[in-house]
């Protein structure tokens, strides 16, 4: 694979696009307890509950554009994690500038991964200009260690894989589908009762509970 560093930014073509909730469930399977996901608000955040709910799960309820800020933060005060932030077209560009805070700080446990599928997906699917936009390079440009591109659920999970050996603050592009009309519904666990959970969830992390 060529995707050990630097940047990797060919265009995809037409046919890679890949079902993210068929992508968030190959990342979840793969994930370890030091594994944090903060999910984007809106429909990232119910595929990951509905792949894989999870007490490391941080599901971001009316904060469009601030999962990056939140997993820069949770990086950086908590080392002993791995923090990986499940974001979207839309939010990203909705915040561009504060990728080019994460290249700044530069933490060595935070993965930023872009589920792009063209729209607001969760707002009636209104198109974004995200097709205009080299995600990989401008994430590259703001100081990003590794900036790739995946084109399967599977690289993806490779990517994350090699992500988890190797550190260094890492964003990965990847194209899927607009979510169908059936996706699904509002996590039934509350606001609260997440954040809770995942505090919880980081105390056991820093008393070494777990060091997968």
């Amino acid at each position: 694979a060529k995707h050990s560093g630097g940047v990797s930014s060919a265009a995809p073509t037409g046919d890679t696009c890949v079902s993210r909730i068929d992508a968030i469930a190959a990342l979840s399977a793969a994930r370890g307890r030091r594994d944090i996901f903060i999910a984007a608000t809106g429909k990232t955040g119910r595929e990951l509950y509905e792949a894989g709910d999870a007490p490391g799960n941080l599901y971001m309820v009316g904060s469009m554009g601030c999962a990056g800020q939140i997993a820069l933060g949770l990086a950086m005060s908590r080392p002993e994690a791995r923090v990986i932030a499940l974001d979207g077209d839309g939010a990203v560009l909705m915040r561009a500038g504060s990728l080019a805070t994460n290249g700044w700080y530069s933490p060595p446990n935070m993965l930023h991964i872009l589920f792009d599928n063209e729209s607001h997906d969760s707002t009636g699917g209104q198109f974004t200009v995200s097709p205009g936009v080299d995600f990989v390079s401008a994430a590259s440009a703001f100081g990003y260690k590794r900036s790739l591109r995946a084109r399967s659920a599977g690289e993806l999970v490779e990517m994350f894989n090699d992500w988890k050996k190797t550190g260094g603050l890492t964003f990965i592009h990847i194209k899927v589908s607009p979510s169908p009309a059936e996706a699904p519904g509002r996590p039934k666990i509350k606001p609260f009762e997440v954040k809770d959970r995942l505090m919880k969830h980081i105390e056991e992390l820093i008393k070494g509970a777990s060091d997968d």
